[in-house]
């Protein structure tokens, strides 16, 4: 597979040709409609989804459940698991990016 691709690779950059524009990509360009933003939805979304998570956790009692776990565990787990996060993101970050290679 490998083999095959560098070949294509080799094929296509001897045997590449080069158009002339002439201004063509500008003139599409500018013609094109405008896009309207529509970023706030996400933000919108995001307040709808932390609005129902903090009532549901008020609700059922969970924060304080958490709470309570937390005051039995040591510190030293809790800052463990704290340190541990970079690193884990960083792996998680890695593993995502190298595997489209």
């Amino acid at each position: 597979m490998e083999t095959n691709d560098k070949l294509l690779k080799s094929f296509f950059s001897e045997n590449k040709q080069e158009i002339a524009d002439n201004g063509f990509t500008q003139r599409v360009m500018r013609n094109l409609p405008a896009q309207t933003d529509r970023s706030w939805i996400v933000w919108v979304f995001a307040a709808i989804g932390m609005a129902i998570s903090l009532y549901f956790g008020l609700s059922t009692g969970l924060f304080q459940q958490v709470l309570l776990i937390f005051e039995k565990v040591s510190v030293y787990y809790l800052l463990a698991g704290v340190f541990c996060f970079p690193l884990v993101g960083t792996a998680g970050f890695y593993a995502v990016q190298n595997r489209n290679l």
